[in-house]
């Protein structure tokens, strides 16, 4: 399974606004901060206001803002909300199951236990926890520096990159 982008942008938007709490948050600066695009991220935070998550001001010195304790947000709420379904396989779906196997494989079985095994992990893990390294996480970002350090940066997407490979 992969998460989507935008819910990777959701997510970092998020605590990105819980460790600047309670002041406001540009979206220039998130973008900045984590090198995606702003684009993006201002629909990822009008979304995340709507769902009200977020609190949103407009206008000059405007910006977002948690809606809620960076406690009260779980991680598996953001990613059912932002992800498009769950169904790993084709046969989940009734709409599009084209397998005879349909209601007596294993295989299906198994991987909707693992779907919700994950699902129920990630229900147990707040925007707040993800958030306890707050200083390292802003130091890492280089804010007062105008967005990330290059060589920082470099290393965590090839750390990432290992991950995935090995997944």
């Amino acid at each position: 399974m992969r998460l989507t982008a935008y819910t990777n942008y959701a997510l970092r938007t998020l605590m990105f606004a819980a460790l600047e709490a309670p002041n406001l948050v540009r979206v220039q600066d998130v973008a900045e901060a984590h090198g995606i695009s702003r684009t993006h991220l201002v629909k990822c935070v009008h979304q995340l206001g709507q769902w009200g998550y977020l609190v949103n001001v407009r206008g000059r010195g405007g910006g977002f803002r948690l809606a809620r304790p960076a406690e009260a947000i779980t991680i598996g709420e953001i990613v059912r909300r932002t992800e498009e379904g769950f169904d790993l396989v084709e046969c989940f779906s009734p709409e599009t199951a084209s397998c005879p196997l349909v209601g007596r494989c294993r295989l299906s079985t198994a991987l909707e236990k693992a779907r919700d095994v994950f699902l129920e992990e990630l229900d147990g893990v707040t925007i707040a926890d993800i958030t306890t390294n707050g200083g390292e996480v802003l130091s890492i970002l280089d804010l007062d520096g105008g967005g990330p350090m290059a060589s920082e940066c470099d290393a965590l997407r090839a750390a990432a990159d290992v991950v995935e490979r090995l997944s």
